[in-house]
Parts: structure tokens; C-alpha cells; sequence
């Protein structure tokens, strides 16, 4: 995903044949989007976009620019929300990343 530089999200499908193939269309991709204006969007919990600053922007007036999401719920390594679990007074969160369950450790 990315924002365009009238501020639109939009976001992007590539393919390929082979895992280097797609890594290539994926570099020239990103090459070609930053050449002409676009930034980095990742999602947050609460609508939060953060750019690829590091710094959280506003999406829809729904937190303040410059809060950070709940780290418990936001895995760093992938960049995105996890799923909040309870059970037998246990809490945690984790996220699926190609069929493995992931808890942002």
C-alpha cells in the first residue's frame, strides 16, 4: 500500500514466476513509486496511518497525528495489527503470516 501524492491510499498486486522475479518486479515497483511522489502506508490499529517516517498520521480525524498504536496489538516485525485472544485469564495477541501464527516476537 501507498499514498499517492494527492494523499490517496491505493494499493498494489504483483506476480511473478519464481520468488526473485517477484522480488524484482517488487524493487522496481517501489523504485517507481518513490521517483514520483508516493510515501509508505501501513495500517494501525484505531485507522492510523504511519509513514515511512516512523511517524503516525491521522487517517480520518479517528486518533491524533503523532500517537502510537497499543504495541501489544501491532506486531513489528510485519508491520501489522495482530488479533487480541483470551483464555483461562490468559491474554495475547498474535497474527496469521503464510499459515504460521506469528506473536510478534
Amino acid at each position: 500500500r501507498y499514498l499517492d501524492p494527492n494523499g490517496f491510499e491505493c494499493q498494489i498486486t504483483l506476480r511473478g514466476e519464481s520468488g526473485s522475479e517477484l522480488l524484482e518486479r517488487a524493487a522496481s515497483a517501489i523504485a517507481y513509486l518513490l521517483k514520483n511522489g508516493c510515501t509508505p502506508y501501513v495500517y494501525a490499529r484505531g485507522g492510523t496511518a504511519h509513514k515511512n517516517n516512523g511517524t503516525p498520521a491521522a487517517k480520518n480525524g479517528d486518533e491524533k497525528a503523532g500517537e502510537m498504536p497499543d504495541s501489544s496489538g501491532w506486531c513489528s516485525i510485519h508491520q501489522c495489527e495482530m488479533k487480541r485472544w483470551e483464555k483461562d485469564g490468559r491474554i495475547w495477541y498474535s497474527h496469521k503470516v503464510d499459515g504460521v501464527w506469528c506473536t510478534g516476537k
